[in-house]
């Protein structure tokens, strides 16, 4: 029953359990060759003086079976603020519970207490269970959003020239 998990707000000694869940959530989507951040990059942008997310954590029995990260979204065609969801990642033994369900009313409420209105996130276009699962709760794909991302050296050079 999913009401044998608890789900609470992220602490920074779950950091580790945290970074876990994240590379969990890479491997299953992206591969073994995904590189994710260290619990210290968990540490230090979800809890410390340069905080940049929050955390979400579901905990079955002292143990972490689900993560969420998020942050406030801003949407200028909307006037709006927002939440957007960064990674929400449950474990296989927590999946088929309402978990799903509960860890995005709780991106809500958080997001509703700080005067959101929606709830925004991404999903890897071949991870056909969370696009199932996000249509199924009344999430609706973005008709006219392609997500781009300048890194590396590209994001480097981009002022150089």
């Amino acid at each position: 029953m999913a009401s044998e998990i608890d789900i609470r707000a992220g602490r920074t000694d779950d950091a580790e359990a945290i970074r876990s869940m994240v590379e969990a959530l890479a491997r299953e989507t992206v591969g073994d060759d995904q590189q994710v951040c260290d619990a210290g990059a968990i540490r230090r942008y979800g809890f410390g003086p340069e905080k940049a997310f929050e955390s979400v954590v579901a905990e079955r029995e002292g143990k972490i079976v689900a993560a969420m990260l998020m942050f406030d979204d801003f949407s200028s065609w909307r006037g709006a603020k927002g939440v957007y969801v960064l990674d929400i990642y449950i474990a296989p033994e927590a999946r088929g519970r309402g978990l799903g369900r509960r860890l995005i009313a709780r991106a809500a409420q958080w997001g509703r207490a700080r005067g959101a209105s929606y709830v925004r996130l991404s999903v890897d276009q071949k991870n056909i269970h969370a696009i199932n699962f996000y249509e199924a709760i009344g999430f609706r794909e973005g008709a006219h959003d392609r997500v781009f991302s300048l890194e590396g050296d590209a994001f480097d050079e981009i002022d150089a020239g």
